[in-house]
Order: C-alpha cells, then sequence, then structure tokens
C-alpha cells in the first residue's frame, strides 16, 4: 500500500513564505540560519528575516578571569561573525538588537549602525554590559539620526552627541537610555523633536545633576533614576505613570518647577491624567515632603495609584533628629493653599514598601485612610531588618486610624523571608 505520509512529510515545505518568516523571527539567529537544511524552500528565508537579534545566546558568556587578549580575540570573533549575518542578508531590518555581555565597543559597530541606518530599522537596541566589558562607552555614531522610521531605541553604556543636522524621530514613540553620557542640554533639544514619544525611561545618565524640561504631548509613561537638579514638567497632558527614582543626595537640591525663591506647592501645570505615581528611595523630612508631595500629590488630581518606598538607611539617620514633621501638618499648612481634604479622591491603590515603622510613615497612612473615599487597598511591605514588635506595633497603631472607605483594606506584610 502507498504511504499516505508524503504529505504530512512535505508540511513545512509547504508553509507559505509569511508563516516561515514568523517561524524564524522566534528563533535564536543560529537556528534560524540553521533551518536552510530542511527544504530548498527553507534554505534561503533566514537571510530574509526583518527582525536580528545578537544577544548571549550568540555568543559565549566569558570568564570573569579572561585576559585582555582572549576579550580582544573574542570580540574581533563576535563582530566577524555578525558582518557575515549582515552581509548574506536581504532585505529590510526592522528590528536589531545587539547585546552580548562582555562585547566591548569597537569601530566596527559604527559600520554597522551605518548599515543599519539605511534598512527601515524600526527598533533598535544597543547594550553594554557584563564580564570583560571595560566600561568604555560607545560613542553613537551620527548616522543613526537619519533613521527616520525609528520607533523603539534602547541604549545601554554609550555617548551620545545629537547632529546639528538633525530633523527629529517623528515616530519615536519608545526611549530607554541606560548609563548613557548626554550632553547638559540634551532632552531641552531631543525631547521636542520626538513630538510622538510614548514612553520615556532614564536611568543613571549623565554623570551629573541634570535639569529636565519634559516637552512631549503624548508622553504616556516617565522613569527617572539617577542624579536630578530640576524638572519641569512643561507639557505632559497624556501622562499616565511617573516614577522618580532620585539619589538622596541630589533630592535636597531639587525643584519641582519652582516658579519663586520659595518652596512651591504645586507645578504649574496640573498633571491631570496622572494615575500611577513610584517615589523610590525617598527619604520622608519636611524637606523632601514638600517638594515630592506637596507638588506631584496637589498637582495629581486623578491619582488612583500610589508607590512610596523608603530610603530606610537616611530614615534611621534622621529617626533620632527633630526634623520629623506630620505628613498631615505639612498638607494642611498655610504654605499649601486652598487645603480642603481634596487630596487622594480617586486614589484606590496605596503601596508603602521598606517600612522603617516610624511615625511620619503612620501620618502618611493615617492622612490617606481619611481622605481617599474610593480606596481599596493599603499594602505595606517592612524592611527586611524590622523586628516583630516593630511590625506588630505599627499594625496595632495603623488599624485604629479612621476610614473614609467603607472598602478600605490595610494589609501589613508580616512575612520575615521576604
Amino acid at each position: 500500500m502507498k504511504r499516505t505520509c508524503d504529505s504530512s512529510a512535505d508540511r513545512l515545505t509547504d508553509l507559505p513564505v509569511e508563516v516561515i518568516q514568523r517561524i524564524l523571527v522566534f528563533l535564536p539567529i543560529k537556528d534560524a540560519a540553521k533551518t536552510s537544511v530542511l527544504s530548498r524552500k527553507w534554505r534561503h528565508q533566514w537571510r530574509s528575516i526583518p527582525q536580528l537579534v545578537f544577544d548571549d545566546g550568540f555568543a559565549r558568556i566569558p570568564r570573569v578571569s579572561e585576559s585582555e587578549s582572549e576579550s580582544k580575540v573574542r570580540n574581533k570573533f563576535i563582530m566577524l561573525n555578525l558582518y557575515r549575518a549582515l552581509l548574506v542578508h536581504d532585505g529590510p531590518i526592522t528590528k536589531f538588537v545587539l547585546s552580548i555581555p562582555g562585547l566591548t565597543p569597537c569601530d566596527e559597530i559604527d559600520n554597522v549602525v551605518l548599515h543599519l541606518s539605511n534598512k527601515g530599522l524600526q527598533d533598535l537596541t544597543l547594550e553594554f554590559y557584563g564580564p570583560g566589558y571595560n566600561k568604555d562607552g560607545y560613542q553613537l555614531h551620527s548616522s543613526l539620526f537619519s533613521a527616520i522610521h525609528l520607533k523603539c531605541l534602547t541604549l545601554q553604556s554609550c555617548e551620545v552627541t545629537q547632529p546639528s543636522w538633525f530633523i527629529g524621530f517623528s515616530k519615536l514613540t519608545d526611549l530607554r537610555l541606560e548609563e548613557v553620557t548626554l550632553p547638559c542640554d540634551f532632552f531641552t533639544n531631543f525631547l521636542t523633536m520626538c513630538p510622538a514619544l510614548e514612553s520615556l525611561r532614564v536611568t543613571d545618565c549623565g554623570g551629573y545633576a541634570f535639569e529636565l524640561e519634559i516637552v512631549a504631548p503624548f508622553l504616556k509613561s516617565f522613569h527617572l533614576n539617577g542624579s536630578l537638579k530640576d524638572i519641569s514638567f512643561k507639557c505632559t497632558p497624556r501622562l499616565l505613570s511617573l516614577t522618580l527614582d532620585v539619589y538622596e543626595t541630589d533630592m535636597h537640591e531639587m525643584e519641582l518647577a519652582e516658579a519663586n525663591k520659595n518652596v512651591p506647592t504645586r507645578l504649574p501645570s496640573p498633571l491631570h491624567g496622572l494615575e500611577v505615581l513610584e517615589i523610590i528611595d525617598v527619604a520622608l523630612d519636611s524637606l523632601e515632603l514638600k517638594h515630592v508631595f506637596l507638588c506631584l500629590i496637589t498637582s495629581s488630581p486623578n491619582l488612583r495609584r500610589l508607590r512610596v518606598e523608603i530610603d530606610f538607611n537616611q530614615l534611621f539617620y534622621l529617626a533620632g533628629t527633630t526634623e520629623f514633621s506630620s505628613i498631615r501638618k505639612l498638607l494642611e499648612a498655610e504654605d499649601c493653599p486652598g487645603f480642603s481634604g481634596r487630596f487622594f479622591q480617586h486614589l484606590k491603590v496605596f503601596r508603602l514598601e521598606a517600612s522603617c515603622g516610624t511615625q511620619v510613615e503612620l501620618d502618611l497612612v493615617r492622612f490617606i485612610l481619611a481622605t481617599a473615599p474610593l480606596l481599596q487597598r493599603i499594602h505595606i511591605t517592612p524592611a527586611c531588618h524590622l523586628s516583630f514588635e516593630t511590625r506588630l506595633k505599627f499594625t496595632v497603631e495603623a488599624m485604629r486610624y479612621k476610614r473614609v472607605s467603607k472598602e478600605a483594606q490595610l494589609i501589613y506584610d508580616m512575612d520575615f523571608d521576604q
């Protein structure tokens, strides 16, 4: 009897080209190249996949003790294979990822960036990190600024200088920068030339306390980690999520869109769209409360989720001083005009993390319970070193506070294995 499995044996061959391309996109580049042995139809398909990812699966991770000469040889070997892949590639490259641990920036990468800028690039990731990496940032080649179709850009350990002829990234929606060396006026100029930007993440960039003027009419998410001197939300009508993780040494110098020499109580332009606010590693002394809480909370009338992570090292330093002030008193102070208990009218979830069980934290919990009519949950996670007695005392005290919301639950994590 004639075998009936011939058709099933050719299923891979009979797949439409679009389906084959879709399959290849999800394979590591080395495995995608190996599919060329499956059939004639598959032989050259991997050469035209629009997404190329060169990560730790493309090259072995170097040993920590790898010598400098071995590192250079490995570096050249990686670039040689990367060149070969690009040389045989035929068609547009919409996504390109170069994220190999230990890879050192070199001149050959300039040629790669130049090549990509003419291939319809939409999503680019360049990351330099890991064992063997010598911390020399890659000087981003200016040709990238001619990639007018770019939508997503992720850079780590790079140096960026904006060329004078740059006309902007009109389609850029996602920008992520980590340990990137930037000129002091970079954001002031660059953001205005990226009108479609929706997500911005800045981590340990600049190497100095820089100033930020955010002009991004479509920005929805902003995450900042690092040194900051001044920030101004000049045009962010659609901002939904804001995360500030600012070094505490610079926090005392921070001026949030200050209009005069006095401490501001609110931003010049309210953040009506802001629904999620995260303030990380903050020390709750009166200065930071005025700067962070009074400006951001009073300027965010539609806030729905609030997360505060305590810088417990500074809290312990301040715990024995007289610098702690009641949050309620600060919010009701005369320098906060128009106070009428209107804060947190839409707040549903409040998370207090790395809590040290201080009175100022209790004041914050009490104030939110008393002013948030839609509150559903307060979740408190204590610092890992906090004793059981301190945790229990904090919980008992917090449970006594009146709640304006009947649905409000107070959850305190007593687990010592966190």
